[in-house]
């Protein structure tokens, strides 16, 4: 699979131009080390590296889930209301959010970051869309561990 350095389009191995944007594709030589190095902040993304990278940061995120606390994945749906906590008083607001549907904002924010990650062309835009990406993730998770120690406290 060769992949356009314009436009970041996976093309067949035998095309010589993009099927995409017509740009001509240079073709690296695996034995020349200077073409092995690693992407630069330029070079195209492959689609299959973003999913790739998007499957992985979710998975990382069940996996730590069941590690904290199992049931929590009870509680999927309502996994962005974590992100509020870190707002004053958050931990009063994730839980009126989380009474009035406020959950949803959160879940259009990661639609929304994942969307613009899969419209990134250059692989560096990617990578910052992808870390901040990642930072809410953690947020969130922690948030999320607060939010459900507040909730187990109400009488």
């Amino acid at each position: 699979m060769k992949v356009c350095q314009g436009c970041g389009c996976e093309n067949d191995d035998n095309t010589e131009r993009c099927r995409n944007c017509g740009t001509k594709i240079e073709v690296r030589n695996p034995n020349n080390p200077r073409e092995q190095d690693d992407l630069k902040f330029d070079d195209p993304m492959p689609v299959a590296h973003k999913w790739r990278c998007w499957l992985g940061a979710w998975l990382l995120v069940v996996l730590v889930t069941v590690v904290m606390n199992p049931s929590y994945l009870l509680a999927t749906p309502f996994f962005p209301i974590g992100l509020l906590v870190w707002l004053p008083n958050g931990e009063q607001k994730a839980i009126t959010g989380w009474m009035v549907g406020g959950w949803i904002i959160g879940w259009l924010l990661y639609g929304l970051l994942s969307v613009i990650m899969f419209k990134a062309k250059k692989s560096g835009v990617f990578f910052i869309i992808f870390t901040i990406f990642l930072a809410l993730l953690v947020l969130n998770i922690v948030g999320c561990q607060r939010v459900m120690h507040a909730a187990s406290e109400i009488h």
